[in-house]
């Protein structure tokens, strides 16, 4: 930590403001929708919106990733991220907050996979490893405390202070990257692809991911690097149990914000606690997501295959507890918090499962996946907030999430069914190397 000069510090602000902003908005939708005099429901799409805008923004940016040098395009990336955030502050009305939602989330892809290959360039090659998850230590920090941060600013200053909390952040990390980042760092390299078939390449990110976590890999994507050619790499989309990884993957981690998104209303409609108890909770969720986080790729680095149906077996399972857990404030505690390990014990063996039938082709099909996470997010959010407008009752937003993990796991245990019946592919004999290469 003391070899690392003062540019990764700012990329691990930038990180952790970037990564707080996909959790903050859950500790204060009742607020929100209070303010606004709309739903639960119609808030929860803000975090909808969000997730889509984060599909969206990772391609658009790659279109001119090719065109600038990496620190201008996190220049640029930290800059609609803030401005993103100024809209939902000081926006009128809920079409506004809307907006500044979608603009801030377009950013959040794109910064990622670009930070980790510029961390990788800040150091010396023995430390490039250490760089990079130094960097997505910030996200992972965010994980924990986003939400209990949001609810705490938000209660004690009102609901827009909690976007503001995002603005100060964005601010902080805008000043530091333009201050700290040094110029002359190349423009984005991918690697050449000889007529041959023969690869090479000045540096490749995968080669630094050792030592990220399961969620760090989940927001790094592709890294920004092309293993084969583009034709091939999409053909490789066409894969049957590539396809059925997608579905799962949209399916069953579409459960984890279903419920998630909803658990300010669920602490203190269903379980009776008071507004105090919001922030602990949804810490405690947090602690649970960074547990969930180690197991699950210890789980897939043994058996990718039996880590996918044990987890996502486990949320489902978890998330129809919770509807009974939460209607009570001790198996409520429990409940959080084995609902928190449950949420992202799934991103590991999701990721690399979809990762090694992808192959020889693993970029465009890791890009892809991220896509069918962030979707699953914003399809599980509008099925919970419909749920709650139409009468069903906060907890009810548990046992939908169940059926929606529940379908993924069937899709699963389906892609198990396809491995018997179709012949493993020669890649697929390599699982390490995959499991580390984004």
């Amino acid at each position: 930590m003391r070899n690392m000069p003062l540019a990764i510090w700012a990329l691990v602000i930038a990180s952790f403001a970037m990564g707080a902003d996909e959790f903050i908005v859950a500790g204060v939708v009742q607020d929100i929708a209070h303010a606004l005099g709309t739903t639960i429901g119609a808030v929860g799409l803000f975090e909808s919106a969000y997730a889509i805008g984060v599909a969206i923004g990772a391609p658009l940016f790659a279109v001119f990733a090719g065109k600038a040098s990496r620190r201008t395009m996190l220049l640029i990336s930290a800059g609609v991220f803030l401005f993103g955030n100024v809209i939902s502050l000081v926006g009128p009305d809920y079409g506004w907050i809307m907006t500044g939602r979608i603009v801030a989330a377009l950013a959040h892809g794109a910064f990622f996979g670009i930070a980790a290959v510029f961390a990788a360039e800040l150091v010396a090659p023995k430390l490039k490893g250490r760089a990079v998850a130094t960097v997505f230590a910030g996200a992972t920090a965010a994980t924990i405390l986003g939400a209990p941060i949001g609810a705490a600013v938000g209660k004690a200053l009102g609901w827009r202070a909690t976007f503001g909390t995002l603005v100060v952040f964005g601010a902080i990390a805008l000043v530091g990257l333009v201050t700290l980042l040094p110029k002359g760092i190349g423009r984005a390299k991918v690697r050449e692809v000889t007529p041959g078939g023969h690869q090479h390449h000045q540096h490749d990110p995968g080669e630094d991911e050792a030592e990220l976590d399961a969620h760090a890999k989940m927001h790094m994507g592709s890294g920004g690097s092309i293993s084969a050619p583009l034709k091939d790499q999409l053909r490789a989309l066409r894969r049957p149990a590539v396809l059925i990884g997608l579905v799962t993957t949209l399916l069953g981690y579409g459960g984890v914000f279903t419920s998630y998104v909803y658990l300010a209303p669920q602490i203190t409609e269903a379980t009776g606690l008071s507004d105090a108890w919001v922030t602990p909770m949804f810490l405690l969720f947090g602690v649970g997501l960074f547990i969930g986080n180690q197991l699950g790729g210890k789980f897939a680095d043994r058996n990718v295959r039996g880590a996918l149906i044990g987890t996502v077996a486990s949320l489902t399972v978890m998330l129809f507890a919770m509807t009974l857990l939460i209607q009570h404030p001790v198996t409520a505690v429990v409940g959080v918090l084995l609902y928190g390990i449950a949420a992202f014990s799934v991103v590991a063996p999701l990721q690399l499962r979809v990762m090694t039938k992808a192959g020889d082709a693993p970029d465009v099909a890791s890009a892809a996946n991220i896509s069918a996470f962030t979707l699953g997010s914003a399809l599980g959010i509008w099925l919970g907030g419909l749920a709650i407008d139409s009468g069903l009752g906060v907890a009810s937003v548990n046992w939908i999430g169940g059926i929606i993990s529940g379908a993924g796991l069937l899709f699963a245990v389906s892609s198990l069914w396809l491995d018997r019946i179709i012949p493993a592919q020669p890649f697929e004999e390599q699982p390490v190397a995959v499991a580390h290469h984004h």
